[in-house]
C-alpha cells in the first residue's frame, strides 16, 4: 500500500523528529522525499558532489538556545570554558571538527522543557 511504502520511505529519517509523524505528516513528508529525489536526479550530480555543495551552504554548528543557555550557567558560576570552545567550534560552522560532535547534535531530551533551552521568549 501506498502508507506502508510512504512509511518505509520516512523509516530513516525518524532520528530528524523530536516527535515522530503522524500519518499526515508521514506521507507529507515522504511526497517531499519523492519530490527531492526527482530533482536530485535532475540535476545530476553524483551523491558525493551532491552531498559537498550541502555541506559548504548548510552549517553543522548552529547556536542552540540549550547551548546558549549552558554557556550562561557557567558563566554564572565563573566558569567560561564552555564559552570558548563553543565559540572556537562556531567560528567553523561549515567544517567537520572532530570531537565536537556535542555540539552538532539534536536538543537534548533535558532541554525540552528547561525555560531558555527550548524557545526563545521575550523574558529570556
Amino acid at each position: 500500500s501506498m502508507a506502508r511504502d510512504d512509511e518505509s520511505l520516512v523509516a530513516g529519517f525518524t532520528e530528524a523528529y523530536y516527535t515522530l509523524p503522524n500519518a499526515d505528516g508521514v506521507a507529507r513528508t515522504a511526497k517531499w522525499l519523492r519530490t527531492y529525489a526527482a530533482r536530485a536526479r535532475h540535476d545530476g550530480y553524483r551523491p558525493d558532489e551532491r552531498r559537498a555543495r550541502m555541506h559548504a551552504v548548510n552549517p553543522k554548528y548552529v547556536l542552540r538556545n540549550y547551548l546558549a543557555q549552558l554557556v550562561i550557567d557557567d558563566a554564572e558560576t565563573g566558569d567560561t570554558n564552555l564559552l570558548e570552545e563553543l565559540a572556537a567550534v562556531l567560528r567553523h560552522p561549515y567544517a567537520d571538527q572532530p570531537g565536537k560532535d556535542s555540539f552538532a547534535g539534536r536538543r537534548p531530551d533535558w532541554a525540552r522543557e528547561r525555560p531558555g533551552c527550548s524557545m526563545l521568549s521575550c523574558s529570556s
